[in-house]
């Protein structure tokens, strides 16, 4: 178990429009970046989205694909055509504070040129519990927790599982049992029960919480010419940051495969917690992130994500399975990865011929490749179903998707 923190001591809707402001190297999160410090004057007293833009703000974008009878799974991502299933996937799952993570790790996904998924329903923690909901939506909240489940283990593709919830949620719980160990327990149990096919469950810790009165403060302050002192509407850390049992779960398991990550320096010093960092709205209501601030939350998400990639395996485990995708070469997983990506970029915009030039040279390219490394392949007489053989199996899979 790796517990990352990050401390600065040390067609979809579309989103908002973008502003300028948003490409300034210290706006949002990079403005609390502690490897790489970093202050612009000329955002004080800017925000982006406004406050009454920010409330409408739509997550970030999702394609809906493949919907079962309560499950309504979106793309993002990279998104690539069907290609035979092969490919590790990224899914994002949870209630609506999971949901608001998206466009954070929509920046993992692109850069790991992974396709990624998000299921999610609001008020709807995935966890082996009963949240406290009035009786037809708790029976409907059980039940999309087990739809999800099965669904999960019918699609082995999906190797890294981001799990995120409202920390404060209410669960019917046993007599003598708290509300906050029912939920530990029932993370641990949930995580348990998945399939090896993930080999990655990583906790984001829930984003703190925001207050009407602090929301009220951020209005005022911009409706006030000249007025820069956004800070004035911070609010107390210890009342906006809830401990999380999913990240006390994950210590709990001590578990390989199950990681926490902890960005809530990014929002909060030592004592309290801001509704407007480095120029960007923070908040779009009382708990849940706008999708730009979220988005300049991406790489250092990212960052952490790598970290737990980059950790040595436990010895005293038995070895993760393996994917389609690990059989290949670097350079023929590059290739792969490419081709997919630009046969989606093409189907997005209605075929190749509606895509710039590039696009098409570097689809091209990258088949040609594919095309010349399978018949290497054929010719040494490598298309066997060994380990070290399928990668002929594999390549001729993409070709021919």
């Amino acid at each position: 178990m790796l517990l990352l923190a990050a401390s600065p001591a040390a067609a979809a809707p579309a989103a908002a429009a973008p502003d300028p402001v948003t490409q300034r190297p210290c706006f949002g999160a990079a403005s609390r970046d502690p490897a790489k410090p970093c202050a612009d004057p000329s955002l004080h007293g800017r925000i982006f989205p406004a406050p009454a833009d920010a409330v409408l703000e739509p997550n970030a974008p999702c394609l809906p694909s493949g919907r079962t009878e309560l499950l309504y799974p979106c793309n993002f991502g990279v998104r690539p055509v069907l290609y035979g299933g092969l490919g590790a996937t990224i899914a994002l799952v949870g209630d609506s504070h999971a949901s608001h993570w998206r466009a954070a790790v929509e920046v993992v996904a692109t850069a790991k040129r992974q396709p990624a998924i998000s299921i999610a329903r609001s008020g709807c923690p995935f966890i082996d519990a009963t949240v406290a909901l009035p009786h037809l939506d708790r029976l409907a909240c059980r039940s999309w927790n087990r739809e999800l489940k099965t669904y999960l283990h019918s699609h082995g593709e999906i190797s890294t599982l981001f799990v995120s919830a409202r920390a404060s949620a209410t669960f019917v719980r046993p007599r003598g049992r708290s509300n906050f160990e029912t939920q530990v327990r029932g993370h641990m149990s949930l995580w348990r029960s998945l399939p090896d096919t993930i080999r990655h469950i990583v906790v984001l810790r829930d984003t703190p919480r925001s207050s009407a009165a602090s929301a009220l403060c951020v209005q005022r302050q911009y409706a006030a010419e000249g007025e820069t002192a956004y800070s004035r509407c911070a609010r107390s850390r210890a009342k906006a940051l809830r401990t999380d049992a999913a990240v006390v779960a994950a210590l709990r398991m001590r578990s390989p495969r199950v990681h926490a990550i902890d960005l809530s320096s990014f929002f909060c010093n030592a004592r309290l917690c801001f509704p407007v960092i480095g120029g960007a709205a923070v908040y779009k209501d009382v708990d849940h992130m706008t999708a730009v601030y979220a988005r300049s939350l991406g790489p250092y998400l990212l960052r952490a994500y790598d970290a737990i990639l980059r950790a040595p395996p436990d010895p005293r485990e038995p070895r993760e399975p393996r994917g389609p995708l690990d059989d290949l070469l670097p350079d023929e997983r590059g290739a792969v990865t490419c081709l997919i990506a630009e046969r989606y970029a093409a189907a997005a915009a209605g075929g190749f011929q509606h895509v710039a030039p590039e696009r098409l040279a570097r689809a091209n390219a990258c088949r040609a490749m594919l095309d010349q490394r399978a018949a290497q392949l054929r010719a040494l007489g490598l298309t066997g179903e060994r380990n070290r053989d399928r990668r002929h199996a594999v390549i001729v899979a993409v070709l021919g998707a």
